[in-house]
């Protein structure tokens, strides 16, 4: 019996790494985001991108980031690394609520477009981290 649970076991494990081998590879992987940021009056606003970081607990902390102060209308691609991930959060610095826009797209896959009042002090975040199910498979 140790041998028939030993063979089933190695048969599921042989299976499972076929699948990932075959259905994977690192050629699939997303290679860019689009962040796009709209406001009707964006003279405090923030944005802070970062495709290297980790989250511990509820908290994201970057290894490294962007910081980029928005005066406009602003559209930006970003290079995705291996980890294929990126975080973007958008900033009121200022005193008074600003209407705005925020959209994110990924090999030209829209993954968050949110829009409303972003109130003094507050801040608008998205996290996209890739995974098997974005290719269709899971």
């Amino acid at each position: 019996m140790r041998v028939n649970r030993a063979r089933i076991i190695r048969n599921y494990s042989v299976s499972l790494m076929l699948l990932i081998s075959g259905g994977c590879t690192v050629a699939e992987l997303p290679e860019r985001a689009t962040v796009t940021v709209e406001a009707t009056a964006p003279e405090n606003l923030a944005l802070v991108v970062s495709t290297r970081f980790r989250t511990v607990g509820n908290e994201t902390v970057f290894n490294n980031a962007d910081t980029i102060q928005v005066t406009g209308d602003y559209t930006q691609d970003f290079a995705l690394n291996e980890e294929a991930r990126i975080s973007v959060v958008l900033i009121n610095d200022g005193e008074i609520p600003e209407i705005v826009r925020m959209a994110v797209s990924v090999d030209g896959k829209v993954k968050f477009d949110q829009s409303g009042t972003l109130g003094a002090g507050k801040s608008l975040p998205f996290t996209y981290r890739w995974t098997i199910s974005d290719r269709g498979v899971g």
